[in-house]
């Protein structure tokens, strides 16, 4: 496996090259791997990761072999392609890498680092024979990766700002990127209520005359934070929506999928040494806003925050709105030279009237937490500093 990680590993200098024509080549190339089951695509700018888990434990739940593929990954790469519930086995790992590299020389394209992974998530959900794949949208809808599939479903969770040097700079236009992912013959369903962003969806829908639901209702979550119970309530409404596509699915299969449902670096807590951690990948002011009231209600004062950041995120509005939370705050470096640098972010935290300390290293900055006085500490900003967290973590 580790050529096959090393190779994919190789693809990450060619950067973000918007665009399908790659993708296109290279499936047809293979012979269509992902036209061999059904799919359902999940865009969105936050909450399109716990959205599709639930999806994807429903469909499991209900009989159904199925692929689920996610990014990032928190830990380990094989997170990014799980197959009836687990992750892709090495050995399945390294034949679909290597039927990418070949469909690659045959049709002489390099693909790039994102664009690889998912054709190996088409690949390795057709070898495993799986009968239904739930996909989660890297980054806008249109021109992403993923969305060369005819989805039976296109679930279109909470829009933000995010992305804008590729998505635009209104939220209109991000919806209208989003909006990509709805293709004629879906069930389309979102949980977005402004009337800007609905109107974009609606529009693209009623294009195609496909079904639109505005999905309003909550549901019980095994997932920490209130907006988790909108989050579920549209993977359950997906869910109702699908069965007569899918009619495996039934009532006690989706309270059984929704309660079977793990999604880790979301508001995930451990207890070690007597102080109570909590890690989240909050990284934009969408995601900041949402977790806010349970900071504010379920973590005790005096607070630690552990935070660090990418580059290319809208940096002052989150740390405007979370650093006042917190009485200690410590900045670090997740994943550089593409993290936000400590030295900006102990600046742009003086201009917000806060005070960080820095500690590049994200493991010094957890030891550091880890061996202050605080009994509550958070740890967010980004998905990879949640990543390298839980690699920490779990091993204390």
């Amino acid at each position: 496996m580790q050529e096959a990680l090393a190779y994919l590993d190789s693809l990450q200098a060619s950067g973000i090259r918007p665009g399908l024509g790659r993708m296109r080549a290279m499936l047809r190339s293979l012979g269509h791997p992902e036209r061999k089951y059904q799919s359902i695509i999940v865009a969105g700018t936050n909450g399109k990761g716990s959205t599709s888990a639930t999806i994807a434990s429903i469909l499991e739940e209900s009989g159904y072999r199925t692929g689920f593929y996610t990014s990032p990954h928190l830990v380990d790469i094989r997170e990014r392609w799980a197959i009836g519930g687990v992750p892709i086995k090495p050995g399945l790992l390294q034949r679909s890498v290597e039927m990418l590299r070949d469909a690659g020389n045959r049709v002489a394209i390099t693909p790039t680092y994102f664009e690889a992974l998912t054709i190996v998530a088409f690949i390795a959900f057709d070898l495993a024979k799986c009968e239904v794949a739930v996909l989660e949208v890297g980054m806008g809808g249109r021109l992403d990766a993923t969305n060369v599939i005819r989805p039976i479903a296109s679930v279109i969770t909470p829009i933000g700002m995010d992305h804008m040097e590729y998505l635009g700079g209104t939220l209109r236009k991000i919806a209208s990127e989003k909006a990509g992912v709805i293709h004629r013959g879906a069930i389309v369903l979102t949980s977005n209520d402004d009337p800007k962003i609905l109107d974009v969806l609606r529009r693209r829908a009623e294009k195609f005359g496909n079904r639109f639901i505005h999905v309003m209702e909550e549901h019980d979550s095994t997932l920490s934070g209130e907006f988790q119970r909108r989050n579920a309530g549209l993977a359950v409404r997906t869910a109702h929506e699908l069965q007569a596509i899918l009619p495996r699915i039934t009532d006690e299969s989706i309270e059984n999928g929704v309660e079977k449902t793990r999604w880790r670096g979301r508001l995930e807590r451990f207890e070690i040494g007597g102080k109570n951690i909590w890690v989240d990948g909050c990284h934009n002011p969408h995601a900041v806003h949402a977790v806010m009231p349970f900071i504010m209600d379920s973590i005790p004062k005096p607070r630690l925050l552990v935070f660090g950041i990418m580059s290319d995120k809208d940096v002052m509005p989150v740390i405007e709105e979370l650093f006042p939370l917190f009485d200690q705050v410590i900045v670090t470096e997740p994943y550089p030279p593409r993290s936000m640098s400590t030295e900006a972010l102990v600046d742009v935290a003086k201009k917000a009237g806060v005070a960080a300390i820095a500690e590049p290293l994200p493991r010094n900055a957890m030891r550091r937490a880890l061996e202050s006085d605080a009994r509550s500490i958070f740890i967010g900003g980004s998905l990879y500093l949640a990543g390298a967290a839980i690699e920490y973590l779990d091993k204390a």
